[in-house]
């Protein structure tokens, strides 16, 4: 007996479609986007506070030396 039959039906492989670049990107941008645990929306909020920060703080040096 041939491996893909069962008893008399047949058992049809499930070819994996392969995923192109768009789909990839797509699915890890997802992956990113949703918070994991309760750690991950703490260092994402202290990640974006240090950004607002350094934008600041860029404006202001910017102001500073441009007067």
């Amino acid at each position: 007996m041939n491996k893909n039959y069962c008893g008399e039906h047949e058992v049809k492989q499930n070819a994996a479609k392969k995923a192109t670049w768009h789909e990839k990107m797509q699915a890890f941008s997802d992956y990113l986007g949703r918070p994991k645990t309760v750690f991950d929306l703490k260092d994402r909020s202290k990640a974006l506070l240090l950004l607002a920060a350094i934008i600041i703080g860029v404006q202001y040096l910017l102001k500073v030396l441009l007067k």
